[in-house]
């Protein structure tokens, strides 16, 4: 079933029109967006056969990833909130709610939760703790060619989670994500447990995290990951490893960096991604043209196949079949966030 704007509005009105007077004096709703597009040229190598095709190069325009949600808390007492989440993606290229990557997908953020003196637990459709503690550190870019040099998984569904509060600058995350085939988000045949670290303390922040698979090749994710901030620079780094039995590991190492000037930030990155993107470079810069609205212009390149479509506003379903096709794409574009 497709969800849209429209009905995550009414949602949010039937809940203020039939909670009690006692819950809505505690209750607060916000809705937000983000509109993010670009105009990009894109440049597979050539003598890659796609899944739409043979390798082509194209000038077009694709979604970067925009989204309509809303986030609703209730102060259920003085130690205990509930919250909830509700957040859609809308494909503004294609005009359609979908996810731009995978037109399957209507959902972004589907999750209910409490938060406590003794730490956050929540349920549903989410971010997940390895992603954010390791991943993020180097998901900084602006277009839709940002987060595609790692091998965790973003979001999915069906998926638990607990963050602990900060203790002097030390906090812990854990996840179960249970098997499902819903298709909504990254769905699994067998469970698989995450259980993050991080010490964040005067500009420096560092995570280490694992995954485990519960199936018969005991497939595992290991990841190390610092962030450091230093006046306007910001420097990241990021390394996993993946591995299974009968397998040859896969190993991933990030390079990123920043620097702020004014309203400019200008960013790069190099990476090495065993299996998914090889030797990957993304440059790039944003102007933060008012509180809501910023611009921005990126180069991708990567050795193998990864992100590099061969269709105006196509997702994953025209990747490369088999991961030799390499490219690069140049891309200018906004994002508004409201």
């Amino acid at each position: 079933m497709k969800t849209n704007p429209i009905l995550i509005k009414a949602l949010g009105l039937s809940i203020a029109m039939t909670a009690p007077a006692s819950v809505l004096a505690s209750l607060d709703i916000n809705f937000y967006g983000s509109a993010r597009m670009q105009a990009e040229t894109v440049n597979p190598d050539s003598g890659v056969t796609y899944q739409s095709g043979e390798s082509d190069s194209y000038i077009g325009m694709r979604d970067a990833y925009s989204r309509l949600g809303f986030k609703a808390n209730w102060q259920a007492s003085n130690k205990v909130e509930v919250f909830g989440q509700l957040e859609i993606p809308f494909d503004m290229a294609n005009f359609k709610v979908q996810d731009p990557y995978n037109d399957t997908r209507d959902l972004r953020v589907a999750q209910v939760g409490i938060n406590t003196d003794h730490g956050s637990l929540a349920y549903g459709q989410m971010w997940l703790p390895f992603y954010n503690a390791i991943s993020y550190k180097v998901d900084r870019f602006s277009t839709y060619y940002s987060g595609y040099a790692t091998l965790a998984y973003f979001r999915a569904y069906n998926a638990v989670s607990y963050y602990s509060p900060d203790y002097n600058g030390l906090s812990f995350a854990a996840g179960v994500v249970m098997k499902d085939d819903s298709g909504r988000a990254d769905t699994f045949d067998d469970n698989r447990y995450q259980l993050t670290a991080t010490y964040n303390n005067n500009g420096t922040d560092f995570s280490i995290g694992i995954e485990q698979v519960d199936n018969a090749i005991d497939e595992q994710l290991l990841g190390a990951a610092l962030g450091q901030q230093i006046d306007q620079l910001y420097v990241g780094v990021k390394l996993e490893q993946w591995s299974a039995k009968g397998s040859d590991n896969s190993n991933v190492a990030n390079f990123y960096a920043d620097y702020q000037l004014n309203q400019y930030t200008f960013k790069a990155m190099i990476a090495d991604v065993d299996g998914f993107g090889g030797e990957i470079l993304h440059i790039g810069a944003d102007y933060q043209y008012s509180k809501n609205l910023k611009t921005f212009i990126e180069f991708y390149q990567q050795e193998s196949g990864n992100a590099i479509a061969n269709r105006k506003a196509g997702g994953g379903g025209d990747f490369a079949d088999s991961l030799t096709g390499g490219g690069n794409a140049l891309a200018v574009g906004f994002r508004y966030d409201f």
